[in-house]
């Protein structure tokens, strides 16, 4: 036994030092003990995050994280060029959403009229035409005999769920990163149109909160989205596909009212008859530097048939029908109609393979009187090929477009295009002559630029600024074998 009596102070000393040095060691421990406790729950929480961020990008494609179609590092396979993903990444996207209203519903923020004007549309409807409202371009008569115009054409617009997450945040949603690298591009053209396939209303559940009914994704998107498409310099959207139903007249009604807001022009559905902003247009006419243009949209396929009455479907939404088609575009050239473009909606999903439905029907729409036809739905690009008419026109056939942007996970979903047409009016002794006098094409690629998952990145160099890696040298590529020459890029 130790004798702390006051004979021996040094002793004492010593055992106290002792006992500090001893306590110190312990807390030492025990704080590195902690420390390492901490990091690694970090590191697993980070990882879980990461795996979180690849499924739920899966599956906002429609597939499993097994897919074999799906790799693994999914939405991560450009990022060593461009971004990394972080867990920190992922959580601010999932908290930065647009803010919550009754349960887990989103509501989209509000677009005040002011905000919706931000860039104005460029056509205004004058008479039952489109004209340009730059009144040197409005069609007027000069006395030129030639006459070019330049109209570009995309593929589906999609508004996903992996999209609405990515483009969230505090002050609601901006899907405009997206189509910042294509603006450009935009700007030169004449015309722009692109397929929208979602819906934008605000009374039913965004695509982000709600994934499949009946077996089938719900396509819905937030009215911002219509904000971007303005800003980068669309000026019409075709709405009939297979997601025009799918929440039903309601859906239908408030998407094209948001649309007539916003002053794009629109075909492929319309409001209900006993609606009194019904239009009841077969068919969109614009007058193009003079060139009258005409635009029609057509879907084969309906998924929720069921959630539309026999009288709304007649009435809301252009289905194919040989025989409408075939009327609709002799009323167009009836009404002035000189180049005819049609939007078909067809087709099987995610092959490059045609079905003999989308060759019948496409020499159909050719001989009816169609100089251009634009095809949809299969969700990634299919061979183009001109159909030869029995009254010796060449028309342009586009089987498929592909998606413009999306959030889909397969590499056939992510190479797109944009259509660049040249039409000529050529005025003589023999009256009045329209043609497509040039075709080609910009290759583009959705991949992940400047800390957004889906941009729409033009893969030529020339045409992005100067960037160039392996994976836009191989959606070039890609593209190009797809279209097997028979157009040229740009």
């Amino acid at each position: 036994m130790i004798n702390y009596s006051s004979t021996n102070p040094k002793g004492k000393l010593t055992l106290r030092r002792k006992i500090s040095s001893g306590i110190t060691l312990c807390s030492r421990l025990i704080f590195v003990l902690f420390a390492t406790a901490f990091f690694t729950l970090a590191i697993c929480i980070g990882n879980t995050e990461q795996l979180r961020a690849q499924d739920f990008y899966a599956e906002a494609a429609g597939c499993e994280q097994s897919d074999n179609d799906v790799p693994k590092d999914l939405y991560l396979r450009n990022f060593n060029e461009q971004i990394t993903l972080t867990g920190n990444e992922t959580g601010t996207a999932y908290e930065q959403t647009a803010e919550k209203k009754s349960g887990t519903k989103f509501v989209t923020k509000e677009v005040k009229p002011e905000e919706k004007t931000g860039t104005l549309p460029r056509y205004k409807k004058d008479d039952g035409i489109w004209r340009l409202k730059n009144q040197k371009n409005n069609g007027e008569k000069d006395d030129s005999d030639e006459t070019t115009a330049v109209l570009m054409f995309t593929g589906d617009l999609m508004c996903l769920k992996g999209q609405q997450y990515d483009a969230s945040g505090k002050k609601g949603f901006d899907f405009s990163p997206s189509f910042k690298y294509v603006t450009p591009l935009f700007k030169r053209a004449d015309l722009v149109c692109g397929n929208l396939e979602t819906l934008l209303s605000e009374s039913n559940p965004l695509t982000m909160d709600q994934v499949y009914e009946n077996n089938e994704p719900q396509c819905n998107g937030p009215v911002e989205y219509l904000k971007a498409l303005k800003k980068a310099g669309i000026d019409m959207v075709a709405t009939a596909n297979n997601h025009t139903c799918d929440w039903g007249a309601v859906g239908i009604t408030e998407t094209k009212k948001h649309i007539d807001d916003f002053g794009l022009a629109n075909i492929g559905t319309h409001y209900n008859e006993n609606d009194p902003k019904k239009a009841g247009e077969r068919y969109a006419i614009f007058d193009v530097k003079g060139i009258r243009v005409a635009v029609l949209s057509y879907t084969h396929i309906i998924n929720q048939r069921g959630k539309m009455s026999e009288a709304e479907m007649a009435t809301m939404v252009h289905l194919f029908d040989r025989d409408t088609v075939k009327k609709d575009i002799g009323d167009a050239r009836k009404d002035g109609a000189e180049f005819v473009v049609v939007y078909l909606h067809q087709g099987i999903e995610n092959t490059e393979n045609l079905t003999q439905s989308q060759i019948d029907d496409s020499e159909f729409v050719a001989e009816a009187g169609a100089d251009l036809i634009i095809g949809s739905h299969p969700h990634c690009l299919q061979k183009c090929t001109y159909i030869k008419t029995s009254d010796g026109r060449k028309v342009l056939c586009m089987y498929s477009m592909g998606n413009f942007v999306s959030s889909m996970a397969r590499e056939i979903n992510n190479d797109t295009i944009i259509l660049r047409v040249e039409i000529k009016k050529t005025t003589g002794k023999n009256g009045t002559k329209v043609e497509m006098s040039g075709a080609s094409y910009i290759p583009c690629n959705v991949q992940a630029r400047d800390g957004h998952l889906f941009v729409v990145f033009p893969t030529s160099k020339k045409l992005n600024g100067g960037v160039s890696s392996a994976s836009l040298k191989n959606a070039t590529k890609r593209i190009a074998g797809i279209m097997c020459g028979v157009i040229s890029p740009y």
